[in-house]
């Protein structure tokens, strides 16, 4: 059943930000999944701009 955004931040404790674009999230990996016939997906516990960040400050600090 689709849940509204309230019942998105209520039900998972998701940020505003992510409740909102959450369906479309999913979405894309639905279909990403189809197309290649995945059973399995992997989510990364990070993001991407958690990602990014995380290698300009390694790449800052070895350039001391």
């Amino acid at each position: 059943r689709e849940m509204s955004f309230e019942e998105r931040l209520r039900e998972f404790n998701m940020k505003p930000d992510r409740a909102d674009v959450i369906e479309f999230a999913l979405e894309i990996y639905v279909k990403v999944m189809k197309w290649t016939r995945a059973q399995k997906i992997h989510v990364p516990k990070i993001g991407i701009s958690d990602g990014m960040i995380r290698s300009l400050y390694e790449e800052m600090k070895e350039k001391g």
